[in-house]
């Protein structure tokens, strides 16, 4: 079993990547892909809690980059980055970072003016008093749910910081077609993450991920925490029909953050993810059909 899409404290995780790493010891996880949401720099601790502890875990280098595609919600995971290319990764992080942090101080300044107790460290820093490598929305939402502002997590994310909600701020990300580029052009694979949170029709995501392929997308994320089966399969036959890669993952975050999400597998352990699914998108083939036969039993 492996895990292509997780997240640390390095972006808007609860678990440092030495303890995710343990914590996928503990599932006896054959891979794990750290893809920290713009975020490259948990990366290093990961391979060296690795080295150090002898894992026999297969470390995958990841990111979760922010896109812009008009009038749709989507994320590009960058997926086996080289070891030779993180430098890119990770100056694109910092531009990233510096952006993140005006958008957090905006959300401060718009829940303070609705009488919210929150200061900036009380997101700015982890519970250790460390500064986090970036600012989210859910360290906005732990804060929230600690002093009884919200009841759940839900609340925060389709109420407070929703679009049209009392703490939204624009988010402005690069086109897709920009990133999508720039995750082939230093190597890694370019996959559509959770299309189900892109909520659209069938027939409308086919010529999206269509159009997305045009610009060099190498595959869909047909496994997913939040995906039902009837999605996948959905998902499934359109990468087949497109000749594009599978991929899939958790999303998994700890903490107060989509607890639902259970590292390896998944809601309810909807996730069982074998190794050939790595394996195919390590490879430089053109996928078979049989390729497509194997997933369906995965489904």
């Amino acid at each position: 079993m492996i895990d292509l899409h997780t997240h640390s404290n390095a972006s808007d995780g609860f678990l440092s990547p030495s303890e995710l790493l343990h914590a996928a010891e503990e599932l006896n996880l054959e891979a794990l892909a750290l893809t920290d949401h713009d975020a490259v720099s948990g990366l290093k601790e990961l391979h060296e809690t690795a080295r150090r502890t002898q894992s026999k875990i297969e470390i995958v280098n990841g990111a979760e980059l922010s896109v812009y595609y008009p009038h749709v919600e989507m994320e590009i995971l960058a997926l086996d980055i080289p070891k030779k290319n993180l430098s890119a990764f990770e100056a694109y992080q910092q531009a990233e970072v510096d952006r993140r942090l005006q958008m957090a101080h905006k959300r401060i300044e718009l829940l303070q003016n609705i009488g919210i107790d929150i200061e900036f460290d009380e997101v700015a820093k982890d519970e250790h008093g460390n500064l986090r490598t970036q600012i989210r929305r859910p360290h906005f939402t732990d804060v929230l749910l600690k002093k009884g502002y919200i009841q759940n997590a839900q609340e925060a994310y389709k109420v407070i910081f929703a679009k049209g909600g009392v703490a939204y701020v624009e988010n402005t990300p690069k086109p897709a077609q920009e990133i999508i580029a720039f995750i082939r052009d230093n190597g890694a694979k370019a996959i559509l993450a959770h299309p189900v949170h892109t909520k659209l029709k069938p027939d409308d995501l086919y010529n999206t991920i269509k159009e997305l392929k045009g610009y060099g997308l190498n595959g869909v994320e047909v496994f997913h925490s939040a995906q039902p089966r009837a999605n996948r399969q959905i998902y499934l036959d359109i990468i087949s029909d497109l000749g594009l890669l599978a991929s899939g993952g958790s999303d998994f975050h700890g903490g107060t953050a989509h607890p639902e999400n259970k590292l390896g597998t998944g809601r309810f352990h909807n996730l069982n993810m074998p190794y050939m699914i790595l394996s195919e998108l390590r490879s430089e083939k053109t996928p078979t059909p049989n390729y497509y036969t194997e997933l369906e039993k995965v489904i």
